[in-house]
């Protein structure tokens, strides 16, 4: 900005009165943010004459503005002035304040009279965060215990940062936890709020015991919006709770149990920290919690007697738990009293209400203990019902010797006795039971007090494909002897399993190659499968093929519509069949993605029909059930993008006509050929202001050839004298010429811009007629023009000070001057003060020093 120096004199003025009238027009109400220049307009009525006006802030300068004084002067030939109040940017938190401007005529005013309006009130908007920034003190986890039968309140503290005027209300929110947060927290939501002058304020959430099994639970309390101007810092408005695992639960392992009377000590087992039988553990285990207990007993028939037939060998009635103890017996001696008896029972119950310590008391919360019928002096022969339920199946691969058949052998236990059985097969087939199980006969012999014994078979295994064979065991009731009877089940039927893969081993071929073929007219899967073992029976063997984008093969994020078939292929083995292929189609319209996966899956092989209908060994898999097959450059699809999204700043050329900007496409699999449409358009407050004569050209295609990788767009950048602003355009790749050639997400358009250039906001100067030297006497005015050249598109501050004294001298001694869009020339009027002091002749530079 040029220098331009003012030589002021002072002398006595000379003046004659007029009859005239100095006021404001328009606008004396102003609300307006910090930086802002306001404009007050002084206006004359009346006569025609010269007159000098000041406007001075009323009461304390606090620094808010550039200035606190302001001076006009209007010729006779001026029916108004314009006066320029800069608000000054002091980067301090504050609330609205408001000011008083007064208008105020020089001493010689030329008869001049000071008419209405002649006050301004200039409001600044509250500021630099006066309401504050609110967040949480900490946002470190807080970690606490449920509380056990009571509540318990957690603080809170937010702190409001900068500013504290004004009331501010905080809302909240809390989420997280496996279940609601209301039923662990309260409240669970809600709002908060900070009066004036406070810079803390602290609120509690209330820990609920709810009386729930529960892990470690991580809540999260978030600052979700605030009221009455302040602001959330985003990287203090929220804050993790986590309660800690809590409540864990007390439980029989058992509802009932049956025992018989010569059991002995029999052991009731109660549990801690499992919601159901082999579940994993929930609640809390680091300290001791205890719950008493009491055996209950009727007096009927069906009803076991303490002492008599029971007795309960805890000293005390109460289970304690150890920390990190889940299991504890209870032991109750059943006494064989050799009477024979009706089934009879008695009942051990925990007290809910003396649990101590944190656990909580779950169902079942009793234990059923029946005494079986008993006391058959020699008891009464049978076959184990539990194979009646779940037939026993025999493997013939892993097992040489077989023992999990059971007789038993109920009611009395006096004397030695013993049965005879025999085993033949339950089928047409005529072979000897001994090809594959030995012996087929014998005896079974219980020792006086035996109540059980296990019937032992050799099993024979060979190297023959087989398919499951059943067979028959059979108590001989006239062979009992030692006085014991024979009673049902006498008779069971069990099964040797199929053996030696009979069904087959199923596996990808090792020696076949599972590719992706593309071909010109079509793309598939080939895939080869191999069944080793024997081949007997239709076998269907379920697959799943999966296509997964570029990334870790994780079958979440496979996409569908890529195979032009169903996730889930079945692929059925003829008997006699060995090996099989698959072709599943890719669709034509498909993207492949370079790096892509396919992930074939296989899930399950089946016989299509089994006899006897048990579970048998094979059909299975063998090696390797998962295979991955990667989608190479070569095969997959175009993905095309820029290989950079950051803007591209470029420069109007100087020293020539045109520069070219280049920029740089990409493509990610290289299958094809593809075409790329692109254009270019302005966007931004500018884009009016671009022409073709700025660049060229803004539309266009790239042609990629296959094999092909990388290709550039080049944009022509042209000279001109014409002052501008940034213009900024938007580059983007708008489609492709099929379907399978995609756009790279995130990489489809670039910003060019074209930086300022030719002084858009223009050169500033003090006019000619203004350098001076100019020479006044206190009380008078000068009015000084500034004039802006070249580039007038931008809003412009100017900033002028009179030294070395200028500020104790003259009204108006430093200032602000506002240039709107356009405007090419302002006015700046200064007043010499009458101060009274004897002076001499006082130099003085008038010099306007930044623009911004």
């Amino acid at each position: 900005i040029p220098v331009t120096g003012l030589i002021l004199a002072l002398s006595i003025p000379s003046a004659r009165l007029e009859s005239a009238e100095l006021r404001f027009l328009g606008q004396t109400d102003f609300v307006v943010n910090e930086t802002t220049v306001v404009r007050l307009v002084v206006e004359r009525i009346g006569d025609p004459v010269n007159v000098t006006t000041l406007v001075l802030l009323e009461g304390d300068d606090t620094g808010d503005f550039e200035a606190s004084t302001a001076a006009a002067f209007l010729l006779s030939s001026e029916a108004s002035k314009t006066i320029f109040i800069a608000v000054r940017d002091d980067e301090l938190p504050e609330a609205d304040e408001t000011f008083v401007f007064n208008l105020r005529l020089q001493s010689s005013s030329n008869g001049v009279r000071l008419g209405t309006p002649n006050r301004a009130t200039i409001t600044i908007l509250s500021n630099d965060n006066a309401f504050g920034i609110i967040s949480f003190n900490s946002t470190k986890q807080i970690v606490v215990d449920e509380p056990r039968g009571r509540s318990q309140y957690v603080p809170l503290s937010l702190v409001r940062e900068k500013g504290t005027y004004g009331t501010v209300t905080v809302n909240f929110e809390i989420s997280g936890g496996s279940n609601s947060a209301l039923e662990d927290l309260s409240p669970d939501q809600g709002n908060i709020t900070i009066p004036p002058g406070r810079a803390m304020v602290v609120f509690s959430i209330l820990i609920q015991d709810d009386q729930i099994p529960e892990d470690d639970e991580v809540f999260t309390v978030k600052l979700t919006g605030v009221a009455g101007g302040a602001l959330l810092n985003p990287n203090g408005s929220s804050v993790e709770l986590k309660i800690r695992r809590n409540d864990s639960p007390l439980r029989f392992s058992l509802s009932l149990v049956a025992v018989a009377e010569n059991a002995g000590v029999i052991s009731l087992t109660v549990t801690r920290g499992s919601l159901a039988d082999h579940s994993r553990l929930v609640g809390s285990d680091d300290t001791e919690v205890s719950i008493d207990y009491v055996v209950v007993s009727g007096e009927g028939a069906g009803s076991a007697t303490p002492v008599v037939d029971f007795v309960d060998l805890q000293t005390v009635h109460r289970v304690t738990f150890p920390p990190r103890v889940y299991e504890v017996p209870l032991l109750f001696r059943v006494n064989d009293d050799k009477v024979p008896e009706i089934a009879e029972s008695f009942q051990v119950v925990l007290l809910e209400d003396t649990v101590r310590g944190d656990a909580v008391l779950i169902s079942p919360k009793a234990i059923l203990v029946t005494i079986e019928p008993n006391d058959k002096p020699h008891g009464v022969l049978s076959i184990s019902s539990s194979p009646l339920t779940q037939p026993i199946s025999i493997n013939e691969d892993v097992t040489d010797r077989f023992d999990g058949i059971s007789i038993v052998r109920n009611g009395g236990n006096y004397g030695d006795v013993s049965v005879n059985w025999t085993i033949s097969r339950n089928s047409s087939d005529r072979s000897p039971v001994s090809d594959d199980l030995s012996p087929e006969r014998g005896m079974l012999r219980f020792r006086a007090g035996q109540m059980s014994t296990a019937l032992l078979l050799n099993i024979t295994a060979d190297k023959l494909p087989e398919e499951a064979e059943a067979f028959v065991l059979r108590l001989l009731p006239d062979t009992v002897q030692g006085g014991a009877e024979v009673d049902e089940p006498m008779e069971m039927v069990f099964y040797i399993q199929d053996s030696d893969d009979v069904y087959g081993l199923f596996l990808f071929h090792p020696e076949k190659t599972q590719t992706i073929q593309s071909r010109p007219d079509t793309r598939f899967l080939s895939l080869s499968f191999l069944r080793e073992g024997g081949t007997l029976g239709e076998v269907a063997l379920s697959l799943t093929a999966l296509y997964i984008p570029a990334g870790p093969a994780d079958p979440g994020l496979a996409r569908d519509r890529v195979l032009n078939a169903s996730r889930s292929t079945t692929v059925l083995f003829s008997q006699g069949q060995d090996q099989a292929r698959l072709t599943l189609p890719i669709r034509n319209d498909a993207f492949l993605q370079n790096g892509a996966h396919f992930l074939i899956q296989l899930d399950r092989v089946d016989l299509v029909s089994i006899s006897p209908p048990i579970p048998s060994v094979s059909p299975r898999f063998g090696e390797a059930v998962n295979l991955t097959l990667t989608v190479t450059p070569d095969i997959a699809n175009g993905e095309i993008g820029f290989t950079s999204n950051t803007t591209v700043v470029v420069y109007e050329p100087e020293d020539t006509n045109t520069s070219t900007v280049t920029l740089s496409l990409r493509r990610d699999g290289t299958d094809g050929q593809a075409v790329v449409f692109w254009s270019l358009r302005p966007i931004g407050d500018n884009q009016a202001d671009v022409t073709p004569d700025d660049l060229k050209p803004l539309s266009g295609s790239v042609v990629f050839l296959t094999g092909q990788s990388d290709a550039v767009i080049n944009i022509t950048i042209m000279a001109d004298n014409i002052p501008e602003v940034n213009e900024t355009l938007l580059l983007t790749l708008d489609r492709t010429n099929v379907e399978n050639q995609i756009l790279k997400p995130g990489f489809t358009r670039r910003e060019i811009v074209i930086v300022e250039n030719d002084d858009p906001g223009g050169v500033f100067e003090f006019s000619s007629f203004s350098r001076g030297p100019w020479y006044i006497n206190e009380g008078e005015a000068v009015e000084l023009s500034v004039i802006r050249t070249k580039g007038q598109l931008l809003k412009q501050l100017v900033q002028y000070a009179l030294i070395p004294s200028g500020y104790t001298e003259f009204y108006g001694a430093t200032g602000v001057l506002e240039f709107n869009p356009g405007e090419r020339e302002v006015l700046v009027a200064l007043v010499a003060r009458p101060d009274e002091v004897p002076e001499v002749q006082l130099h003085c530079c008038l010099v306007s020093y930044m623009a911004s």
